[in-house]
């Protein structure tokens, strides 16, 4: 896992833009303090999977939305994983928004930079065990896929017990830089992926 500056760069808006030696500075602490507050966990559970009626086996589940099914499209196992960098990253965040915005906004992009290679370690671990027949990476809110089956995840992966994770009435997670996704294991490799 690692904070790419460039990522961090373009989820604060810059484009291009020449950084002031202030901006440097306080993205260079923001990082910084991010790398020290953050304790990522995760948990990733292989489910067998039926592409046709999109039922997760062994399960109640079944994904709903076009965007998913064709995503998913092949595939005759799923992995469910979440992430989380942990609630002392929350903590340390909205300190910073108080006391230190601009710093608190340069952290929060750099955690989004961090549970993002998180999960691409996570993906390159399962491409590797899986022969590269794998899908990427595909989440609750992403086109028509349900963010209520958030609820699903939490449940599957016992992620209150396990991450600390919980969900709110609005299908958002606490701690706030979590993610879950599915990747689906297709039966032959396709080149491209």
């Amino acid at each position: 896992m690692k904070i790419d500056r460039a990522e961090t760069l373009r989820y604060l808006g810059f484009r291009g833009q020449e950084l002031s030696e202030a901006d440097e500075r306080n993205l260079a602490r923001a990082e910084e303090i991010c790398l020290s507050a953050i304790s990522p966990k995760s948990v990733v559970k292989k489910y067998g999977f039926d592409c046709k009626t999109m039922s997760v086996e062994g399960t109640n589940v079944v994904f709903r939305g076009n965007a998913v099914r064709r995503h998913l499209v092949g595939c005759d196992a799923v992995y469910l994983v979440a992430a989380t960098l942990g609630l002392n990253f929350d903590r340390t965040a909205a300190r910073l928004m108080r006391e230190e915005p601009a710093v608190g906004v340069m952290a929060d992009a750099a955690a989004v930079s961090a549970i993002e290679s998180y999960l691409d370690d996570l993906t390159a671990e399962i491409a590797e065990r899986e022969q590269g027949r794998i899908t990427r990476r595909f989440s609750c809110g992403y086109a028509d896929f349900p963010l209520e089956q958030q609820t699903d995840f939490v449940r599957l992966l016992d992620m209150n017990k396990r991450l600390g994770v919980y969900l709110g009435a609005d299908f958002l997670m606490t701690p706030q830089k979590t993610v879950t996704a599915v990747i689906g294991v297709r039966v032959e490799a396709e080149s491209g992926l």
